[in-house]
């Protein structure tokens, strides 16, 4: 079966989008058939990619409407590795769907006709908890937390598993996988508190590999490829690397 993964975080700047960039790029060059889906309007996924979300192509908007052409959405960006990209039309997805009964489970009935072609798909929504990311627990078998290591991102959490809650009730499938710590700064103080409090807490969850504050990865960005393609060796490439092998040893357990 497809691993669907809902890769959500209510709060911004956690990174989130690069945690999906990268890992799908790791997962695709372990050999797994990945698909990564933007399902933010602003589309961080499809520029991180270097691609304009402004040129003349399907969107996840389209595939939302119209599942029917949910394959004639999605993109080749490397060997194993596909993208269903997005722009601002996304936006107006919510209020095209306010009264729609299955409103909820848009995005679940698009990835529906193609999701076996995939061995994971990874999902990268808003930082809010929306209609977007109900779309995306609701699609998903999944979920994947990325955790900054902060006060106020740890303090979220509960928050966060209380929409996940609520979701179970048009998704009963739906599991929680793990968390990923990101951000992580040797240098704070309050880092190896905070990633204590989150172990003991969530001892099955939280993964080995945390993701460390590195330059690479935001360079990497802003040339539209992989902090594995663009400095291997950097510590932000071998983090993702091996949260990548901890996704899939996850996955055969």
């Amino acid at each position: 079966m497809t691993r669907i993964m809902a890769i959500v975080s209510q709060k911004g700047g956690v990174g989130k989008t690069s945690l999906v960039q990268n890992l799908g790029a790791e997962l695709a060059a372990q050999g797994q058939l990945t698909l990564l889906v933007d399902l933010d309007p602003q589309s961080n996924l499809t520029t991180g990619w270097g691609i304009d979300p402004y040129e003349d192509r399907l969107t996840t908007y389209d595939a939302l409407t119209e599942p029917k052409q949910s394959a004639k959405t999605v993109l080749e960006l490397r060997p194993n590795l596909y993208l269903i990209p997005a722009n601002l039309d996304l936006a107006g997805a919510e209020l095209a769907f306010i009264n729609a009964i299955d409103r909820n489970t848009k995005l679940r009935k698009a990835l529906t006709p193609i999701a076996h072609h995939f061995d994971v798909i990874l999902i990268d929504g808003p930082p809010s908890l929306g209609f977007f990311t109900v779309n995306a627990l609701a699609a998903a078998n999944e979920i994947l937390i990325p955790l900054q290591v902060h006060p106020y991102a740890y303090k979220a959490l509960d928050q966060l598993m209380g929409i996940v809650d609520q979701v179970a009730e048009i998704n009963p499938s739906l599991s929680l996988s793990g968390i990923v710590m990101t951000m992580y700064d040797q240098r704070n103080s309050l880092t190896s508190a905070i990633e204590d409090a989150a172990r003991q807490r969530f001892p099955d969850l939280v993964f080995d590999t945390v993701v460390p504050i590195n330059v690479r990865i935001a360079e990497a960005t802003l040339d539209g490829i992989s902090v594995g393609e663009y400095e291997p060796s950097s510590s932000g490439a071998k983090a993702y690397k091996a949260v990548a092998a901890e996704v899939i040893s996850n996955g055969t357990t």
